[in-house]
C-alpha cells in the first residue's frame, strides 16, 4: 500500500511538471503572439488611409450620380441618341468624296472633342456603300453621367449588295455630350 501510495504520488508530480512545462510553453508563444504598438498604429494608419478613400470614392460617386444631382438624363440620353443617329448612318450610305470636307466639318459638330474627330476621321472616309438599312443605340447602366457606356450597331448595305454589320462601344460623357473614348466591336459577317 505504501508502495501504490508512492507510486500516485510519483505520477501526480510527473504529470504536475508535464502541465506546469506545457503552460510554460503556451505562455511564451502567447506573448511572442502580442502584436507590439506600432504594429498595431501602423495597422490603424491602414484602417484610417482605406476609410478615407472608400469616402472619397463615395462622394464622388454622389457627385457624378445622376440622381443626386439636377440633371435631366431622359433629355442627355435623348440627345445622345440623335447625335449618333445623325452621323453613323451618313457614313455608312453612298457618299461623294468632293463632299468629304463639309461632311467632315457638320459631323464633328455632332460628334466633338478629341475623341469626336478621331471617331469621324477613322471611320468618315468609308465608301463603297448603297445605303444604311439602320442603327441602333444601346445605353448601359448609368452610374457616372461623365462615363457612360453606349453601344452603337449599325447594318448597311454594301456595294455588293451585302448587308455588313459594324459596331461600336463608348464611353460618353452625357454632360458635355463628347465621347471620352470607343473602340470597335468585332462582328462576324459572313
Amino acid at each position: 500500500m505504501k508502495q501504490q501510495k508512492k507510486e500516485r504520488e510519483s505520477n501526480l508530480k510527473i504529470w504536475a511538471m508535464t502541465a506546469a512545462t506545457l503552460f510554460g510553453v503556451l505562455g511564451i508563444f502567447a506573448l511572442a503572439r502580442i502584436p507590439k504598438n506600432n504594429e498595431l498604429n501602423d495597422i490603424k494608419a491602414e484602417i484610417q488611409t482605406v476609410n478615407k478613400e472608400i469616402a472619397a470614392a463615395k462622394t464622388n460617386q454622389m457627385k457624378n450620380s445622376a440622381y443626386q444631382q439636377k440633371f435631366d438624363v431622359v433629355k442627355a440620353e435623348k440627345d445622345a441618341r440623335d447625335r449618333f443617329l445623325k452621323v453613323v448612318p451618313e457614313i455608312y450610305t453612298e457618299r461623294k468624296l468632293s463632299n468629304q470636307a463639309k461632311e467632315f466639318a457638320r459631323w464633328e459638330k455632332f460628334l466633338p472633342g478629341k475623341q469626336g474627330k478621331s471617331f469621324i476621321k477613322d471611320y468618315g472616309d468609308s465608301y463603297g456603300y448603297l445605303k444604311n438599312k439602320s442603327t441602333a443605340v444601346y445605353f448601359g447602366n448609368l452610374t457616372n453621367v461623365n462615363h457612360t457606356k453606349i453601344t452603337v450597331v449599325d447594318v448597311t448595305v454594301s456595294q455588293n449588295k451585302k448587308d455588313v454589320t459594324y459596331a461600336w462601344q463608348f464611353d460618353y460623357d452625357l454632360k458635355l455630350q463628347k465621347i471620352n473614348s470607343f473602340k470597335e466591336i468585332a462582328i462576324n459577317n459572313q
